[in-house]
């Protein structure tokens, strides 16, 4: 029996959602060898691999230009000889182009935007997806975005995957709430777009007592330092850099915040909805699709602190609420984004795509 290699080009492999969502897919993939090419240099998810899986980490190719970047993927690529390759979010674009030019079989993933294209889409680039992912699979994990691919930049919808994220009913489930203290907690990177500056302004608003700890690493850490310092904050910010695993914090956390301007469908809120923990977000993506009905109240504006601020404290001071909120977030991801199942999906497509490439 032949040994099935698959290729893997991220934009990075940071220890991002999507990024996560792509190590607990390796893991189920029935695939002998993965090579995975990081275009950033980052690697940290690579930290959650399971022992035993073969999984190749190679350096990124050099960056010129895009034709440039272009040739030496495609070169690559050739010398992989890939029954599948997947690539991940725009900065793999050329990777894509370059499969594409080879005649590989391709699974394109999108999981949505950086703070550039928040308002709008790049005309550049959504020119560039509309000619270059046409007839390819394309995965999206939001309605949002497979609205945005079939009527911005034109691709078929019987090509376009809406896929859910899943998260791991077992390992994120409700523990016994904490019993001192009111501690808000937020999962992910220290970027732009998830606007943790919103969630320090909104905190300044609370009670001395209300706390918050950004669990994540990345380049604004510095910047929010300052921010906290100038709000007076002092103490009340836990800065607790990047964890590879989160799932035993959660159950420090009063409260989930999502304080993002942009998201299509955040696995840390799937994964603090697993936890049975209240959620308050800002009403971008999926967010309100996936959060249940009794939710409603808790989902504000982005970019509006004032509105961040009389949300949270809405919970905070009702407990009864809490647990009213916590129990409707659980049952939702019970009955709708249970991993196995929504993974599943994601092999199906895959899957496919290796195996046309053996009819043809």
């Amino acid at each position: 029996m032949t040994k099935r290699r698959f290729v893997h080009v991220f934009a990075t492999f940071g220890a991002g959602g999507p990024q996560i969502r792509a190590v607990e897919l390796l893991r189920r993939m029935r695939v002998e060898r993965h090579v995975v090419m990081a275009m950033d240099g980052r690697t940290e998810a690579a930290a959650r691999l399971p022992a035993g899986l073969s999984v190749e980490i190679v350096p990124p190719l050099p960056r010129g230009g895009f034709l440039a970047n272009v040739r030496a993927a495609k070169q690559w690529l050739a010398s992989q000889r890939p029954d599948l390759v997947l690539t991940y979010n725009w900065g793999a674009i050329e990777s894509t182009v370059a499969a594409r030019r080879l005649g590989l079989p391709l699974v394109h993933h999108e999981d949505g935007f950086g703070p550039e294209e928040v308002q709008r889409r790049l005309r550049r680039r959504s020119w560039l997806r509309r000619f270059v992912l046409r007839g390819v699979p394309l995965i999206v994990p939001s309605a949002v975005l497979q609205r945005i691919a079939t009527t911005e930049w034109g691709l078929a919808s019987a090509n376009v995957h809406h896929l859910p994220n899943g998260v791991d009913l077992a390992r994120f489930r409700p523990e016994a709430p904490p019993l001192l203290g009111t501690l808000l907690g937020s999962v992910g990177g220290l970027r732009a777009e998830k606007d943790h500056a919103n969630l320090l302004r909104a905190v300044a608003r609370l009670e001395p007592s209300v706390r918050v700890a950004l669990v994540g690493g990345g380049p604004l850490a510095d910047e929010l330092r300052r921010l906290a310092a100038e709000l007076g904050l002092g103490e009340r910010v836990e800065f607790a850099g990047p964890v590879a695993d989160p799932a035993s914090l959660y159950a420090r956390f009063t409260t989930f915040v999502l304080s993002s301007r942009t998201e299509q469908m955040p696995i840390a809120m799937l994964e603090a909805m697993a936890c049975g923990l209240p959620v308050v977000a800002t009403d971008v993506g999926d967010v309100r699709a996936i959060l249940p009905i009794e939710a409603n109240e808790c989902i504000v504006p982005p970019a509006d602190p004032a509105a961040l601020a009389s949300a949270l404290q809405r919970v905070l001071a009702d407990a009864s609420l809490r647990r009213r909120l916590g129990a409707a977030n659980r049952a939702r991801v019970e009955q709708q984004y249970e991993a196995a199942a929504c993974f599943e999906r994601f092999l199906r497509v895959y899957e496919s795509s290796a195996a046309a490439r053996t009819r043809a």
